[in-house]
């Protein structure tokens, strides 16, 4: 299988690029077309990655042709974290590297041991770049997508989180921008695992049922955590959130002071596990 990452953005499209590999037993994450990297392409290229090796498949990573992109793959430690016979095609460049802990969080292994520490990461950055009130706000809809990797998430390769900020310079607005993906049985399998949630049939509808407020996979009283990240991020803010489970997709995105709009659709191509997306804009 051939995953091609090209253009801006790849994996907030409705469909993934996928190619029949030339060697069936092998992943292939091409990258040679991507013209900018976020959290998100970092995040889903370690989950991907560990996700195929873990069932004995070669796995390989072919590098961007942009020296610029490829040096922010290698700043935020995608490769560090890749399984460790990931064949890697492509030059990288020399690195000189500068402390980003108020603008970066690198691709982080996220397990239950270590979600305090990155949560602790996450909540300096969000309240250095949006300001105290605000910047708790983020944390707190964040959080969700924390305890939601490191728990019904939680598969046997983990899961993996990556930040970056934006001072709005470039943007035009501060931005807050995360991504969680992770390994695990999928937001479907979680919820049928409630049978209050028996006549869910389709990751669609899976996802469609996880932004309802009481919904959960577990007779716990839980499950108000996504509507909440949506509803209460901010009064000033934008918010988009982009899930994608099984062979579903979900946006949804909520405007300063107005209704949160949703949209589901289903997908060609199915990812295993969750892959989460968040991005809060203030204007500057």
């Amino acid at each position: 299988m051939q995953l091609e990452l090209a253009g801006r953005h790849p994996l907030l499209r409705d469909n993934l690029a996928v190619a029949r590999a030339e060697d069936p037993s092998r992943f292939v994450l091409d990258a040679r077309r991507l013209l900018f990297a976020g959290p998100l392409d970092l995040t889903a290229a370690a989950a991907s990655t560990h996700t195929h090796a873990a069932t004995g498949t070669d796995t390989a990573l072919l590098l961007p042709a942009s020296p610029d992109v490829t040096a922010y793959i290698q700043r935020m430690d995608l490769l560090a974290v890749l399984p460790h016979a990931t064949r890697v095609e492509g030059g990288t460049p020399d690195e000189t590297r500068y402390d980003r802990s108020t603008t970066l969080l690198e691709v982080t292994p996220l397990q239950p041991e270590t979600a305090d520490t990155v949560g602790e990461r996450l909540g300096r950055i969000a309240i250095h770049h949006l300001g105290a009130r605000d910047g708790r706000k983020v944390f707190k809809g964040v959080g969700e997508l924390i305890d939601n990797a490191v728990s019904h998430g939680a598969g046997p390769c983990g899961a993996f989180i990556a930040a970056q900020a934006y001072s709005g310079k470039t943007t035009g607005h501060r931005r807050l921008e995360i991504a969680v993906c992770d390994t695990g049985i999928g937001v479907l399998a979680h919820l049928l695992g409630n049978p209050d949630n028996a006549h869910v049939d389709t990751s669609r509808q899976a996802l469609e049922h996880a932004l309802r407020r009481g919904v959960s996979g577990t007779r716990e009283p839980r499950g108000n955590g996504l509507p909440d990240l949506l509803s209460d991020t901010s009064d000033t803010a934008a918010t988009r959130l982009v899930l994608r489970s099984g062979d579903g997709l979900l946006r949804a995105g909520r405007h300063a002071d107005a209704a949160s709009v949703t949209r589901t659709t289903p997908t060609s191509v199915p990812v295993r596990g969750t892959w989460s997306w968040l991005r809060v804009s203030y204007r500057p």
